[in-house]
């Protein structure tokens, strides 16, 4: 051993020397001291001489570190707890002796489980999760669960406190359904809590939160609770479904009128505008028909056995159609001299006396029938053939009586 490790073991032997007889003097104060018992809740002073005041010191200082609380037991009776901070005490030369519990005040975490506990359905299940816990008296907490110990864990603390919260939970689980602990674990945390206040604050203990990890349920009630959701999420999609199709329907529906609406609108307006000019719209139809007979010719030869009989036929038709439905107009033109489909009727006999002229009203008559048949015929009331038949008869009763 070299000089200067002989001099730094006596620099060292030094100052715990010095130390101690601070500390047996009084003069040096009394606390947690840092690294000293990492994973406990509580310090107790030791009872090693070195360590504590002598009993003929006047004075003894003690500190509270943050986040601790210390109970100061003087001739074996435990003061108030002391908050953070510096304080000083006078001691008797003879009976002056202090005993000092540190506690830490900070949030613990403490673990619980339970299980085989009937519902109130008679269902058997478990359960499991945490409950959050601070020391908020620690006077009470060094009385009912320190107790003398020079440690106290955070395993030792749940293994004293969990046969009472367990004791809640089976009064707690079994006023309650199982699917109702299932779905309502909040609900249920929150009567927990309520139910554990009184006897955790008996003990200095506050129950800052407590959750519900895991609730296990039967098997067979699982299994129902899956079906029972498979279906509802089913028939909420086939409703879904049937919503939409129901509007789309809706929607196509609602297209179609709005079709039909401007469809007959404009029907309406188109007649508007030629009665305006004075065209007849009934009329009109008519000759639509009329075109519709002339672009499809009826099989074996036309109407009157050829083209110029048809010809002649619509000729005069849509002359008296339009007849008079123009304001002012003129009649239509006779038609040219190649086109008149009947033949001529064969001279009289020179004796034979001249035929009188026929009346205006037979005449008249004979032009309000064919009239009529073309309405007919534009209405689809009266055939091609026998309009065709008829037709031609009056012609030939109108070419009679006409003047010449």
């Amino acid at each position: 051993m070299g000089i200067a490790s002989w001099f730094l073991g006596i620099g060292i032997r030094a100052e715990v020397a010095a130390e101690h007889l601070g500390t047996r003097m009084g003069a040096v104060p009394l606390q947690w001291p840092a690294g000293q018992q990492p994973g406990s809740m509580v310090y107790r002073l030791p009872r090693d001489r070195s360590k504590r005041a002598s009993i003929f010191s006047d004075n003894q200082t003690i500190i509270v570190n943050e986040g601790e609380a210390a109970v100061v037991i003087a001739e074996g009776k435990a003061g108030s707890a002391l908050p953070p901070g510096r304080y000083n005490f006078e001691k008797g030369r003879i009976t002056g002796a202090l005993d000092i519990v540190w506690v830490r005040t900070g949030q613990q975490t403490i673990r619980w489980g339970v299980g085989n506990i009937t519902s109130a359905d008679g269902a058997q299940i478990g359960a499991n999760g945490v409950m959050y816990v601070k020391i908020t008296d620690p006077t009470e907490f060094n009385a009912q669960v320190i107790q003398g110990a020079i440690t106290l864990s955070e395993a030792e603390l749940q293994r004293f406190l969990l046969p009472r919260i367990q004791s809640v939970l089976r009064s707690s689980i079994a006023g309650w359904p199982a699917m109702a602990l299932q779905t309502k674990r909040s609900e249920f945390s929150d009567a927990v809590t309520g139910a554990l206040f009184q006897p955790m604050s008996e003990m200095g203990i506050e129950v800052v939160d407590f959750e519900v990890t895991e609730v296990n349920l039967p098997a067979e009630l699982k299994a129902a609770l899956g079906r029972g959701l498979v279906a509802q999420h089913g028939g909420q999609a086939d409703l879904i479904e049937a919503q939409n199709a129901a509007q789309i329907t809706q929607l196509q529906a609602q297209a179609a009128a709005n079709a039909k609406l401007l469809e007959g609108m404009a029907d309406v307006q188109l007649l508007g505008a030629m009665q305006q000019q004075g065209i007849d719209p009934l009329k009109m139809k008519a000759l639509e028909a009329l075109n519709t007979m002339a672009a499809n010719p009826s099989q074996g030869g036309g109407i009157m056995g050829g083209d110029m009989a048809r010809a002649q036929l619509f000729g005069s038709v849509a002359g008296a159609a339009l007849h008079g439905g123009l304001p002012g107009a003129a009649a239509p033109p006779a038609a040219p001299a190649q086109l008149q489909a009947t033949p001529a009727p064969a001279a009289p006999p020179a004796e034979a006396p001249a035929a009188a002229p026929a009346p205006l009203d037979k005449l008249a008559e004979y032009e309000e029938q064919l009239d009529k048949l073309v309405e007919r015929v534009a209405d689809g009331d009266l055939s091609e053939e026998l309009f065709g038949k008829l037709s031609a008869r009056l012609e030939r009763k109108i070419a009679a009586l006409s003047p010449e």
